[in-house]
């Protein structure tokens, strides 16, 4: 399975303090092996997924062969950035 983040979601981590970063980052590795039924589908959105670590959120589009990172924000955030991508 391949993995991309966008350039915005890139640019959202690197904003994090670096304790978090370290975090999500693994996180975001878990998500290539996981079997994605631990984690939580949007509703309102097809294909949208939402990882949670601690108080943010990952929020990422599966496809068949590719998870695609479009957000990573803080969890009081996250849904409002998401409706105005």
């Amino acid at each position: 399975m391949r993995l991309t983040i966008t350039s915005h979601a890139e640019k959202q981590i690197k904003k994090l303090p670096k304790s978090i970063q370290i975090i999500i980052t693994s996180k975001i590795r878990n998500l290539i092996n996981s079997s994605f039924e631990d984690l939580e589908k949007l509703s309102g959105y097809k294909n949208y997924y939402k990882a949670r670590t601690g108080t943010y959120r990952i929020i990422f589009v599966k496809f068949t062969n590719e998870v695609e990172i479009i957000l990573v924000a803080h969890r009081k955030e996250v849904y409002n950035l998401l409706a105005r991508l």
